[in-house]
């Protein structure tokens, strides 16, 4: 972990421009999660990762200084308000950290950026999902960034205690060709059965996303099997 991160953790406070001292939580990524994006991009050598959302960027801290330590590999981040609403500190602090050659960055929303990215061709091999949390912008996300992942490669949900973002998950493994991968578990055990219990009481009869319920992080990792192949009247109740 880079110094930066290591501060921002240690005093709770992000910095603005004006030097101006912002507490990021509970909107920031924890450290449990960015210490589990950390280890995915040199487990798996990921090299062409996206995020959507970046809001104060400690999520873009992790993987970029995963991609640095090895020496390889860039990050790209969509987030529409960046300059608004977080006030360009997540840029900030990956130019205070020195990883700013392993960024790039769109200030616009995923739904106009993604389209794009499919049209140009491009590629990626991981991609972090935590913009919004409505359950028809995160399938959205998740349909464009499908498109752009490479088969074997990675997609991490975000948030598993929104109900909106299980049943997206639940919609990809019902009806789509990813598995479900399990992750080192960093937090402990009474935080993780805290979280499972809260997600079972949470809606009860939600019987689809029960696999998600249980698990005990508050991230998802799917792994990219292959390329759709469903027949054009497919479907799976989720």
């Amino acid at each position: 972990m880079n110094q930066l991160l290591d501060h921002i953790y240690n005093t709770g406070y992000v910095e603005d421009g004006d030097g101006n001292l912002i507490n990021p939580f509970p909107t920031a990524t924890p450290r449990e999660t960015g210490t589990i994006l950390y280890e995915i991009i040199g487990e798996y050598n990921l090299e062409k990762t996206m995020e959507i959302g970046m809001a104060y960027g400690l999520s873009a801290l992790f993987i970029c200084q995963a991609h640095q330590d090895r020496g390889v590999g860039n990050h790209t981040a969509i987030d529409p308000n960046q300059s608004t609403l977080w006030k360009s500190i997540g840029l900030l602090n990956i130019k205070r950290a020195g990883l700013s050659e392993r960024l790039r960055f769109f200030e616009n929303y995923s739904d106009e950026v993604l389209p794009q990215l499919v049209k140009t061709g491009e590629s990626f091999d991981f991609a972090f999902i935590d913009g919004s949390h409505l359950f028809d912008y995160a399938l959205l996300d998740f349909f464009y960034i499908d498109k752009l992942l490479t088969p074997g490669g990675y997609v991490v949900f975000d948030d598993l205690w929104m109900p909106a973002v299980r049943k997206v998950i639940s919609f990809v493994l019902r009806n789509r060709s990813y598995e479900l991968v399990k992750i080192k578990p960093k937090a402990n055990w009474v935080k993780r059965l805290a979280r499972v219990i809260y997600r079972l009481l949470q809606n009860p009869l939600d019987i689809y996303s029960l696999k998600i319920k249980f698990i005990p992080e508050n991230i998802c990792l799917l792994k990219k099997v292959c390329k759709d192949s469903r027949n054009w009247n497919f479907h799976r109740s989720f």
